[in-house]
């Protein structure tokens, strides 16, 4: 093996030891953890990071509403007994644009499946007419809460810090899974489907 190929092989090694380090390391960051000591930090980093938790370890439960973009109001209360899924986003925000096609095929998916699952964006810093040509132009066949300062965003108690984030609630509202930065059809669904079986 030459110098140069064992250099590069030491160095994937390094990064893939760097990556696993950074993806398992909680700081006190993980759902639960902010469910036991309240602190309501969050993610910050928006990573990709995916954490789902056995019912019997769900102890958040979230309640949230507002105004639609259309101008009606909506309540979580509404999607109980329903799998709820919450997108944060906003059209300012490259991964934001780049997961819209994914989360609309997930809603296509469950929509046609006939599945007893919601979803609800909720826009961060975006005038309503500029989150509704954001949803018109990428097609969003969902609705999103507008943007009112943060006051709704306040709501998901710190576990929607990065943008975009997004959190599956069970059939009780509790918080079941979060991926903290952008997500994938096949990872959004793997999650919900599971949510939907327990």
């Amino acid at each position: 093996m030459s110098r140069r190929t064992r250099r590069s092989a030491l160095t994937a090694a390094l990064l893939g030891l760097a990556l696993t380090v950074a993806g398992c390391s909680d700081g006190g960051n993980t759902i639960s953890d902010q469910a036991r000591d309240g602190n309501q930090e969050g993610y910050v980093s928006g990573d990709g990071t995916v954490e789902a938790l056995p019912p019997e370890e769900r102890t958040l439960t979230i309640e949230l509403s507002g105004q639609t973009l259309e101008g009606e109001p909506w309540s979580s209360s509404d999607a109980l007994g329903e799998v709820l899924v919450i997108n944060v986003w906003g059209s300012w925000c490259p991964p934001c644009v780049a997961e819209a096609p994914d989360l609309s095929a997930a809603y296509d998916h469950f929509e046609q499946g006939g599945d007893p699952v919601q979803f609800i964006g909720v826009n961060d810093r975006d005038s309503a007419s500029a989150a509704l040509a954001f949803e018109e132009r990428y097609e969003v066949p969902y609705t999103s809460l507008v943007d009112d300062g943060g006051e709704t965003i306040l709501q998901l108690q710190g576990m929607a810090n990065p943008r975009p984030s997004t959190l599956i609630l069970d059939r009780e509202g509790r918080l079941a899974a979060r991926v903290a930065g952008q997500v994938s059809e096949s990872t959004l669904r793997g999650l919900v489907e599971d949510v939907l079986e327990q």
